[in-house]
């Protein structure tokens, strides 16, 4: 069994600090059940770049992919809201929920994080860009306590382990980094699953670990040139088969298991990617029926234009006011209070009163599909 760390009494307590990745004693062992589920997860990763590159507007797919996945890896650590209200609090007239409030966070974080990593400012990827993430995600909603942006000066538990004491981690992550950043033999979709197991074990902060761990998934993809759009949601699985997520996880520290839990990773990747492409189908499929009836339908005979314009703003923002709407188009608050109704009518939005008579319109077609479920249930 290959030992993974070793284990330091200070006290009472049995710290676990893991050694510097790559694997050893032996080697990563890629059999092939890895290759394949290796093919696999890289096939669907190219079809969803590909699908990527062909899109109209990006901007929107990003920006609703964005929010599953801060929805789904905020779930996995209880933090329990909806899509509706994520998208309804920028509009909404009431503050945003502690939960809403965090999955927020997570997407600017996300954002922000991206943002480095384009300019790239000569840093390399874990240090400043990471502890950046960590201070935005948990800046608001959750105070002070959480040392936003800072490793952690203390001792931590998570279940049955105990990171490492806080005077390692900063070595500990340095090295991390190194790994990163220096040319390994080790693929960068692989590599960026023996990270992310890592980065958990280390558990570098006092809250937010499993959050930014996942988020680096999808910066380290798109850093390895293997992800060209943040459109792709790998908590999708994490949070599906979440028992299996941890025990992975933990198994790489009491059993070495570094190739069991790379084969779960694929799995994830694979899967997320598949799910992100299907629905991305189908959204352009929605957009298409759509814009097809409003361009022959004899209701939008005097507005048709309008009309389209209007539909184009719902796929970007699909929950929205009419003012809103209004005042972004350049139109009349009357005339698109006329195409909404029609839009009511034909089914495909619908009303929703939030404050007196201030009404929000759902685009619930699109929302449906943000919250379809694509890949059934299989063995992991």
């Amino acid at each position: 069994m290959r030992e993974t760390g070793i284990y330091q009494k200070l006290g009472n307590l049995n710290y676990f600090i893991p050694h510097p990745l790559p694997p050893k004693n032996p080697p990563l062992q890629m059999d092939a059940e890895m290759m394949s589920l290796y093919g696999e997860a890289s096939f669907a990763l190219g079809q969803l770049n590909e699908m990527s590159q062909r899109l109209p507007d990006a901007n929107r797919f990003i920006k609703a992919y964005v929010i599953k996945e801060a929805l789904l890896s905020s779930d996995i650590e209880g933090i329990h809201t909806t899509l509706i209200e994520v998208l309804t609090t920028p509009i909404g007239e009431s503050k945003p929920s502690k939960e809403t409030q965090l999955v927020l966070n997570y997407t600017y974080a996300l954002n922000a994080a991206l943002s480095m990593l384009e300019k790239k400012e000569g840093l390399p990827l874990v240090s400043r860009i990471i502890l950046r993430a960590h201070k935005i995600l948990m800046s608001v909603g959750e105070g002070e306590k959480s040392a936003p942006g800072s490793f952690r000066q203390q001792s931590v538990r998570v279940g049955e382990l105990i990171p490492p004491p806080a005077t390692e981690v900063a070595n500990l992550m340095s090295s991390l980094e190194k790994f990163i950043n220096e040319n390994f033999d080790i693929p960068p979709l692989i590599k960026a699953g023996l990270v992310h197991v890592h980065f958990e074990t280390i558990h570098p902060f006092l809250d937010g670990n499993g959050r930014i761990g996942r988020l680096l998934i999808v910066l380290m993809l798109i850093d390895g040139g293997l992800l060209k759009l943040p459109i792709l949601y790998p908590s999708y699985y994490f949070k599906k088969y979440h028992l299996e997520y941890y025990q992975r996880l933990d198994r790489v520290r009491t059993h070495g298991g570094f190739e069991d839990w790379i084969k779960y990773y694929l799995k994830a990747i694979r899967d997320s990617s598949v799910d992100a492409h299907m629905r991305a189908k189908e959204i352009e499929n929605l957009e298409l029926q759509l814009k097809l009836f409003l361009k022959t339908d004899t209701a939008f005979t005097k507005m048709r234009e309008t009309a389209i314009n209007v539909l184009d703003l719902l796929f970007i923002q699909p929950i929205t006011g009419i003012s809103d709407i209004s005042q972004k188009l350049g139109k009349a608050y009357n005339t698109i209070h006329n195409i909404l109704q029609e839009f009511v009518a034909q089914g495909f939005v619908s009303e929703s009163i939030i404050h007196k008579r201030n009404k929000l319109y759902h685009f619930k077609p699109y929302l449906e599909l943000l919250e379809k479920e694509y890949i059934p249930d299989s063995e992991s």
